[in-house]
């Protein structure tokens, strides 16, 4: 059984054929337009907000899937606008569902946090399924693979806390596009893993 090391040495190995760089670039490109729409979708009832969020999840989700499949191009930053309002349904259901199991408790919103983990990568292997549909396969895959997948988030600790001093400083945050790649490619690592339990 493959450990959270083995997930991050996988997306490392991915990245490093020459695939890191445009997910940078693409994260980069996707950074601009989600400021440039960001602050006018504000005054326009966050209707094109709305589109962007399902067109950030299916861009990230695609090019970190493409990235673990050899194929990572930095024209995968677009790959979301024909799906944005799918995506955006697609979380919308998973959020709606999360909001009401933290309504009974923490824990067992916590546990269906990590059981619909995999939606937005199922959405994206499946573009004509229902929302209803990508949540049922993700967790059917992720019952017995709740723990392994915490462990991976958590070994990320140490990158996360080596960016808190990035934030102090002006377009800090821009330092995290260089981690997001190796982030998202090693979920995506993990869902590629257990995908065809």
């Amino acid at each position: 059984m493959k450990r959270a090391r083995d997930y991050r040495r996988e997306a490392w190995v991915a990245l490093s054929e020459g695939q890191y760089w445009p997910f940078v670039g693409a994260l980069f490109i996707i950074s601009l337009i989600s400021a440039a729409v960001v602050i006018p979708s504000i005054l326009l009832l966050f209707i094109p907000l709305f589109y962007l969020i399902g067109f950030i999840s299916w861009s990230y989700s695609t090019m970190a899937l493409s990235t673990m499949r050899r194929n990572m191009k930095f024209e995968l930053f677009a790959s979301g606008w024909g799906h944005g309002w799918h995506m955006f349904w697609v979380i919308g259901v998973q959020w709606t569902y999360l909001q009401l199991w933290f309504l009974l408790l923490v824990v067992p919103g916590i546990i269906k946090c990590y059981s619909y983990a995999m939606t937005p990568y199922i959405a994206v292997d499946h573009p004509d399924w229902t929302a209803n549909q990508c949540i049922t396969e993700s967790r059917r895959i992720m019952d017995g693979n709740k723990w392994r997948y915490f462990c991976l988030n958590i070994s990320f600790i140490g990158w996360y806390l080596l960016l808190i001093p990035a934030a102090f400083v002006p377009c800090g945050g821009f330092a995290q596009l260089f981690l997001q790649p190796y982030v998202q490619t090693a979920c995506a690592a993990f869902y590629e893993d257990i995908k065809n339990f």
